[in-house]
């Protein structure tokens, strides 16, 4: 009972269901006969209720049930027509059901509660169909709510025993009506069965039986109903915006010196965080609704492979708001998959090893600071660096200098890179380069992030973090100008302020600001840039939000930090989304209204900057002369080719969205903070074809004396500064030259013959602007 007893209480709250159907159905089908409708949706409600008492070994339950659905086959099929006695019978076998289902919540079990009585009703309705009414079994010394199971059709006897019923005589007057409102034509004697409890029952008898002590509990039907999706989510949206009310509501009392006023606000706070708690539980269910699927998945794919695994699941019941369920569910899959097919090895490779045959892979759920955490852990071969480095080396993902500087976790998490994969042949599961990346993205998507901890030889843990609910979130709420955003606070590892008079400084590296922190260079992003807003003079007296997302730990520079609050996220237009880098919107304290900040299009910003700080580092440890010339390029790729740009050409990186790259006449544009740039695609220029499908374009923008043209390439590969070995002077048009870089040949971009072609007049203008400064 304690293993199954989820399984019975929806067993139960679904059979009572279905009895309250059926006691209207069979009323109805006395006045239809003939409906064979009627009689099929009857035989398949009677259906389901046999198949699962069978399963559940309610044997009792199962043959009375099985005896009526005889039955109502032949009355369904017209081997026999529907008469009074065979609805007597089965409206007996309704209320025997009944009392079965009552006696399996009150102990576990079907009691001696009589069925064989409803049975040879039954079956005498079968052998003689043409027999006179037959008279229902008398009712039990203790009925279990006959008013609940009386249908419109009971006989009289059980009317002289209202006093047998009366600690459950509060339940009598609401069934009573319910009958009374549903089957109108029901005739005088049977609504009026017990006219001293219909009435008095629920005022009176209530507090007795609480005098008395006696057990007033619920049964599981009547504490339990069934409510629309739609209705719930509609409920979540009005406690969100209570919540940004409540919100106001505090920020404005905290300017007010009214002690009545602050003790109602406290009182208004706590009511809407316990509302808030209660709606989002009503949203919430066990992580076993997508875990029961996978024991299926792991012993077919366990047994195509020749592998023994055992799958152990713990903190099944952990909850989770149902919107992200769904989510969760194909990226849980494809690493249970994973760890089957990569993780564990064969019987004979563990043998090996000195391991049990059999492989165990463990699922773990549980609740940390606000998240849930689920772990995908096996006991398997383990992830080997070496591998993983060597395979990054040979695609370009890193460089020799990266790698040197790289610990042993962070070289583990290349794995998430798009198209990366060390699997020694290609299967049916793995080893096409695709999932990881998908995998993280899907995860990231959702406010979450996902990590891996893999020992050699022991095995590999994946760790997911999943945000409760994504309908009200914690964040950070920061200014910048005269703007606020909010920053999910998943995202944000600690806060920095950089004071002016204590001699910290924001650094410079290669032209991207880099900050250091406890001996590390952390590369940064300027949100007033990024945005397009007003920048500083000064990088003195600013904050820095340290946050962490997409596998990058960077900062984010901000004029001030205000505070930490609960926000309710709003979904942002289709020309918002545009933009990249916000995640939602929301309603602050003050009631101004704060984008959220998306994190992961952040972190992808910081690119450049990391790829300096990375520089920087190795500088600082290595400074090895080496000979030929050092160079600082940024690598492109573009269709099968690799172009390399010089870096002091690069002002910044972009990425653009297709819809907004227009035509003026022969050329492209895009609108680019309140100016129209010229945009050249390198792929036209180079006499390559353009393959690159998705929504944006990566660019590279140049700017100089407040003229800018963008570069649109297929994707950023690298920014590299190597000491340049080979060098070869053949070029075609729009090159200078090639050069073997990253052991690849790499062309050289001719950037002045990119930027005319984007824009024919730019170094004329910059000459005229030259010279009328010389002139002045």
């Amino acid at each position: 009972m304690d293993e199954l007893g989820d399984i019975i209480q929806e067993f139960l709250v679904e059979s009572h269901e279905n009895l309250d159907q059926l006691d209207r159905d069979l009323v109805a089908l006395e006045q239809d006969p003939g409906s064979r409708e009627m009689l099929s949706s009857i035989f398949r409600t009677i259906h389901t209720i046999k198949g699962t008492s069978g399963f559940l070994a309610f044997h009792r339950l199962e043959t009375l049930t099985h005896a009526g659905e005889s039955l109502l086959s032949r009355l369904r099929d017209g081997a026999q027509q529907m008469n009074p006695a065979s609805a007597d019978a089965l409206l007996a076998m309704v209320d025997t059901v009944r009392k079965l289902l009552e006696s399996i919540e009150e102990t576990g079990g079907e009691g001696d509660v009589d069925v064989e009585s409803v049975i040879a009703m039954v079956t005498a309705c079968i052998e003689d169909p043409s027999a006179p009414k037959a008279e229902a079994p008398a009712p039990e010394a203790k009925p279990a709510k006959p008013a609940r199971s009386r249908s419109a059709k009971s006989k009289a006897p059980v009317a002289p025993e209202p006093a047998a019923e009366a600690p459950k005589a509060p339940e009598a007057p609401v069934k009573a009506v319910e009958v009374a409102a549903q089957a109108p034509e029901v005739p005088a004697p049977a609504v009026a069965a017990a006219p001293a409890v219909a009435k008095p029952a629920a005022p009176v008898r209530e507090p007795a039986a609480e005098e008395s002590g006696q057990n007033t509990k619920r049964s599981i039907a009547d504490s339990s109903i069934r409510v629309d999706v739609d209705l719930l989510d509609t409920l979540m949206r009005l406690v969100g915006e209570l919540v940004l009310t409540r919100n106001q509501i505090v920020r404005g009392v905290n300017d007010i010196s009214d002690p009545v006023l602050a003790r109602t606000t406290q009182r208004l706070n706590l009511i809407t965080s316990e509302l808030q708690e209660s709606v989002m539980k009503t949203r919430m269910q066990p992580i076993d609704h997508i875990w029961s699927k996978l024991p299926r998945v792991v012993r077919d794919l366990s047994g195509s492979l020749g592998k023994q695994v055992a799958l152990a699941m713990e903190g099944k019941e952990t909850e989770l708001d149902r919107s992200l369920l769904e989510a969760v569910k194909d990226p849980l899959t494809h690493l249970v998959r994973n760890a089957v097919d990569h993780g564990i090895e064969t019987v004979e490779e563990r043998v090996a090893k000195g391991k049990p045959g059999q492989g165990t892979l463990t699922l773990r759920a549980y609740h940390e600071g606000g998240h849930v955490i689920v772990e995908i852990k096996d006991d398997g071969a383990g992830i080997d660096v070496e591998r993983v480095a060597q395979t990054a080396l040979d695609r370009g993902v890193v460089t020799r200098d990266q790698l040197a500087r790289m610990e042993s976790r962070e070289i583990i998490s290349l794995v998430f890179r798009p198209g990366f994969s060390t699997a020694k042949k290609v299967t049916n599961v793995s080893g096409r380069g695709v999932g990881m990346d998908v995998v993280k993205t899907n995860i990231e998507q959702i406010g979450g992030t996902v990590d891996v901890d893999s020992t050699l030889g022991k095995g590999t843990t994946w760790r997911l973090t999943i945000p409760l609910t994504l309908a009200i979130i914690q964040a950070l709420t920061v200014e910048c100008g005269a703007e606020r955003y909010a920053i999910p606070q998943v995202g944000v590892d600690e806060l920095v302020f950089v004071d002016g008079q204590s001699g910290q400084a924001i650094e410079h590296v290669s032209g991207a600001p880099v900050y250091r922190l406890r001996g590390k260079l952390l590369p940064l992003v300027r949100l007033d840039e990024t945005l397009g807003l007003p920048v500083r003079n000064s990088d003195r007296d600013v904050y820095i939000a340290v946050l962490q997302a997409d596998g990058r730990r960077f900062g984010l520079v901000v004029d001030r930090v205000l505070n930490t609050e609960e926000i309710v996220v709003k979904p942002l237009s289709g020309r918002m989304k545009d933009v990249g880098v916000y995640a939602g919107s929301t309603i602050v304290g003050d009631g101004k209204v704060a984008l959220i900040l998306d994190i992961a299009s952040l972190a992808r910003r910081s690119h450049l900057a990391a790829e300096a700080a990375e520089r920087a580092q190795l500088d600082q440890v290595d400074n090895r002369p080496r000979g030929g010339s050092i160079e600082r390029l940024l690598i492109a790729g573009i269709g099968e080719r690799r172009v390399a740009i010089p870096l002091d050409m690069v002002t910044r990186l972009e990425e653009f969205p297709v819809e907004r790259i227009e035509r003026v006449g022969s050329r492209e544009v895009v609108q680019y903070r309140d100016h129209i740039l010229p945009v050249i695609r390198l792929a036209s220029l180079l006499g390559c074809y353009d393959v690159h499908e998705s929504e944006t374009v990566p660019a590279v923008v140049y700017t100089e004396r407040g003229r800018s043209v963008a570069l649109v390439v297929e994707q950023i590969v690298d920014i590299v500064e190597d000491h340049i070995e080979a060098r070869s002077d053949l070029d075609d048009d729009g090159l200078t030259g090639s050069a073997v870089i990253q052991q690849r040949v790499t062309e050289l971009l001719d950037v002045r013959r990119a930027i005319l072609a984007a824009d024919p007049r730019f170094y004329t203008e910059m000459s005229e602007i030259t010279n009328s400064m010389v002139g002045a």
